[in-house]
């Protein structure tokens, strides 16, 4: 079956047209217990297939008689809900039996109905409205007959142990109010309510087509203190994002209180203020990231919360009763998007290794289901950090997809005039960040429609992810480039290089970002078989190129006037820089960086450019230099104790896992193990390799699963020189690019000596 792009851009698939109705417990926002919704039906013999369709909005958790279908966390995807739904489809065949079965579902709260307070206002978001569930179980038996179990009216509900849920406060589980049996054929049911049919949400309804959010690593607490009569600390050892189980003894009504933190205060205790300044309330009512559990007493009982998660390092534990808590009480739960491994780098350097260990483990902590900031205060998807860091997710895992379904995000939340906000998804939130008349991030954070589609693309050769967001692009550049005209092609707004020390210009910074998706607009044009408009767009960037160079261009020295890391860096790596300044410019930066005594002071644009602008023209021993530093930055980080990267240089009150300085993992990709993805081949269809040796390293390793295979580059220092070792995939065409040793490579494994 042809694809075919529809109304709304997007790609048409075959969908599923559901046969059952919306159903929900209450119309009531503000109900706080997880609802149970359950039904019982009857599957003859010779059953041939099962396929449960289903939407449960915001999260879902499914059983068929008593046995939950699969060990996903916090389905379903978030999206802007009154534009686009995910479903998922289930194979269930093997859950069902003939004679009577069940059907239980339990729904959770989610970014659909955001119950509390926090600065951001999701609570008062336009598509709020309490959970909901549509369903479709297809049978099909072996002498063709077909049959469909559907959400109606005929479905019962009613609560259990869950009493409240929210992403940002997170649970309360009372287990005396259990309901042993409900998702089991036979309970009697004779006191639950019928289901009210209701509403759709409004969005088009789409197969989710990514991988599910997973508990991916499971790890112990590395120290166990007791702070003092039944208060308790944990250690896990490192930050993440997840939860922890919990397995206690003890008497009905006694209750476990678990908060959760990244730091502690100078008493050794929890500091509970250091990410609830992110919630609005009471001052009497701090609650933030904690889960609580009332035991009912019956033997040996675990907790693992289910409809939110947490971003910490500590969890800070106090009982009630007789309790007593050991080590192994707690068991922590590392959430993830459950990417595939393509892509590893290593080196000889134990402070690279582990700076690249800790930009992963923030990578991983910040896609739940869509590219996060942060995982313990807003978990929402801000634009800039998701195209900053894109590169290193595709180099790293198979991400395409759930970059696709991001990407979706993106255009639903677009306005009619083509600008985007900073966050997506979203509704009529984020559009602003301090003025609310000022709707406009700039091109530094709505760049993501274009960047994360181009490199998307880049990465996999299709065409797909072109023509899916083509229309949404251009608009958007269409729009910088109005506003950019009224300044003589200068874009003059929009937020900064966000957190850096050394401030530079917004219109710097945010016309390097025009530029860049200018040029990537013309080549996704004539991708796309759009000449005419691909020449239109190259001649804009040029007219754009001309400006910039007009405005911080000082042809008396044959440099750039402003001296900021961010400038300088950002010149070369985009190309605005004139090729016979390059040299200039890029000594202006290596010496920039070695007056600073190669301590970082840009933000997070320039944490995109300055290691590249300084490898890639010479300069490999001051870039390794500024990452490795462990007396600032990055380094500084490593050498205090991080397990994840900051949200600034020099944190006070800031995130401690977040992900937006992370780039250096795609800089070890494409700069120490030089490959060069070639933008006329996309897929890796045709590369360089271009490695740098900083004379620090004695040796480096990648290998990535390029769409045509593996593709790897290992070099080490021997007595003669460099031995560089490289790997090539069939079909593609591979080129060294080493000065004094440039040659075509073929398929295959080759060793060459680097003298």
């Amino acid at each position: 079956m042809a694809l075919v792009i529809n109304a709304k851009n997007t790609i048409a698939q075959p969908a599923h047209e559901f046969a059952g109705k919306w159903i929900c417990a209450t119309e009531d926002v503000g109900y706080a217990p997880s609802p149970l919704l359950r039904r019982e039906f009857e599957v003859g013999a010779k059953l041939k297939s099962a396929s449960l369709y289903v939407i449960g909005l915001g999260y879902q958790i499914t059983h068929l008689n008593g046995r939950g279908i699969n060990n996903n966390k916090l389905e379903q995807s978030f999206t802007k809900y009154d534009s686009r739904l995910a479903f998922n489809k289930y194979d269930v065949t093997a859950f069902l039996k003939a004679g009577t079965n069940c059907l239980g579902i339990e729904l959770g709260n989610g970014w659909f109905n955001v119950q509390s307070r926090t600065i951001w206002n999701f609570d008062k978001i336009g598509w709020r409205r309490s959970p909901r569930l549509l369903l479709d179980l297809e049978l099909e038996y072996a002498d063709g007959k077909k049959e469909v179990i559907s959400s109606d009216a005929q479905w019962k509900w009613a609560s259990g142990g869950g009493q409240s849920n929210s992403l940002a406060s997170g649970e309360i589980y009372d287990a005396r109010k259990e309901q042993p049996g409900w998702n089991r054929p036979g309970f009697s049911d004779s006191e639950w309510k019928h289901a009210l049919t209701t509403v759709s949400p409004g969005g088009i309804l789409e197969e989710q087509r990514m991988p599910p959010v997973k508990a991916i690593r499971y790890m112990r607490p590395a120290t166990f203190t007791r702070l003092k009569d039944q208060y308790y600390l944990y250690d896990m050892g490192q930050n993440f994002a997840g939860v922890v189980r919990l397995k206690i003894k003890g008497k009905v009504g006694d209750t476990v209180v678990l908060k959760y933190g990244e730091r502690l205060n100078g008493d050794g205790n929890l500091d509970e203020k250091h990410n609830a300044g992110h919630m609005i309330g009471p001052e009497t009512d701090p609650k933030f990231a904690t889960d609580v559990y009332i035991l009912s007493g019956k033997g040996s009982e675990t907790y693992t919360p289910r409809f939110t998660y947490h971003g910490f390092r500590y969890v800070q534990v106090k009982v009630s009763g007789a309790i007593e808590l050991s080590k192994s009480s707690l068991l922590g739960q590392f959430y993830s998007t459950d990417f595939t491994p393509v892509g590893s780098f290593k080196s000889s350097s134990r402070m690279l290794n582990m700076l690249n260990t800790a930009a992963l483990q923030s990578y991983r902590s910040n896609y739940i289901g869509i590219p996060t900031d942060c995982p313990q205060r807003e978990k929402m998807g801000w634009l800039a950090d998701a195209h900053l860091l894109c590169e290193l997710g595709l180099w790293t895992y198979d991400a395409a997809s759930s970059y696709r379904k991001f990407l979706c995000d993106i255009r639903d939340v677009q306005l009619a005039d083509g600008n985007l906000p900073g966050v997506a998804p979203t509704k009529g939130i984020g559009y602003s960040w301090i003025d609310p008349k000022d709707h406009d991030f700039g091109p530094a954070w709505g760049s993501a429609l274009p960047l994360i589609t181009w490199q998307v693309y880049l990465s996999t050769a299709d065409k797909v992810i072109l023509s899916e967001n083509y229309v949404a692009v251009k608009r958007y550049v269409d729009f910088l480039v109005e506003r950019a005209k009224r300044t003589g092609y200068l874009y003059t707004t929009g937020l900064d290089d966000f957190l850096s020390i050394e401030k530079t210009p917004k219109a710097l910074t945010s016309t390097i970002f025009l530029f860049r998706n200018l040029q990537v607009l013309s080549r996704m044009s004539i991708a796309l078989g759009k000449a005419e408009d691909g020449n239109n767009y190259r001649d804009l960037s040029i007219k754009v190129k001309e400006a910039f160079n007009k405005e911080f261009f000082d042809l008396s020295t044959g440099s750039y006037k402003i001296k900021t890391l961010t400038a300088l860096g950002g010149t070369l790596v985009n190309n605005l820089c004139p090729e016979s300044a390059k040299a200039r410019v890029a000594s202006d930066l290596a010496e920039g960086v070695r007056f600073r005594n190669y301590v970082p002071d840009f933000g997070v644009l320039g944490t995109k450019w300055v290691l590249s602008a300084l490898s890639d023209n010479g300069y490999a021993d001051e870039a390794f230099a500024l990452l490795t530093n462990p007396k600032a930055g990055w380094g500084k980080w490593i050498s205090e104790g991080a397990t994840t990267l900051y949200e600034g240089w020099e944190p006070k009150d800031e995130s401690l896992n977040h992900v937006f300085f992370g780039d250096f993992g795609a800089w070890c990709y494409r700069s120490l193990a030089g490959i060069k993805i070639n933008e006329d081949y996309p897929g890796f269809e045709s590369f360089k390799i271009v490695p740098v040796f900083p004379n620090a390293l004695v040796w480096a390793s990648a290998f990535h699963e390029s769409p045509y295979g593996e593709i790897g580059v290992k070099w080490k220092r021997v007595k003669k020189g460099i031995e560089l070792y490289v790997t090539i995939p069939a079909a593609v065409k591979a080129e060294l690019g080493l000065a004094g040793y440039e040659r075509q490579l073929a398929p295959g494994r080759h060793k060459i000596l680097i003298k």
